[in-house]
């Protein structure tokens, strides 16, 4: 098989992976620890395929989301442009991501996003309440679990993609 082709495949399973890992029904006491598996998957590939994952991508995933979690049209989105900006600004200092790196980086484009989601979920409801930080928390801490399949899907596509 074509590396570029696999690459494509890879990528398009692992959002799917993600979606289903984001909506699998989880007990009351985990809902509010339960990570971010769709934003983790869309940040290291936007750290790692920056090329593929453009404005319009970004955006259909965060609409994705949003459609998926029940939250209001386009509150996702919106955050997963934000946070996919801010990645590829922070990218322009880099040459080669290692795991440290793309951690911090993870760290921060996570963090971005929930700030966003926060702060539209504050604009738009009448009594809001702070949710995610334990989704937060707990998204950061296993972003390396997910980065380690992720890089070898990316790793069979030898050129450089950022």
């Amino acid at each position: 098989m074509n590396s570029k082709a696999f690459l494509i495949i890879g990528i398009i399973i692992s959002f799917v992976v993600a979606s289903m890992f984001n909506v699998y029904p989880l007990g009351y006491d985990m809902a509010g620890i339960r990570p971010m598996f769709l934003a983790m998957v869309l940040v290291f590939w936007v750290m790692y395929r920056s090329p593929m994952m453009g404005v319009w991508a970004v955006f259909l995933v965060g609409l994705v989301s949003d459609l998926l979690l029940g939250t209001h049209l386009g509150h996702q989105a919106f955050g997963a442009v934000l946070m996919a900006f801010i990645i590829r600004v922070l990218l322009l200092y880099t040459k080669e991501l290692s795991l440290s790196q793309a951690w911090i980086l993870g760290a921060i484009g996570l963090s971005i996003y929930q700030a966003s989601l926060w702060i539209l979920q504050g604009f738009s409801h009448a009594q809001f309440v702070w949710t995610g930080v334990g989704s937060l928390i707990s998204s950061i801490v296993l972003f390396p679990m997910m980065w380690y399949p992720l890089y070898w899907i990316n790793r069979q596509l030898k050129e450089r993609a950022y």
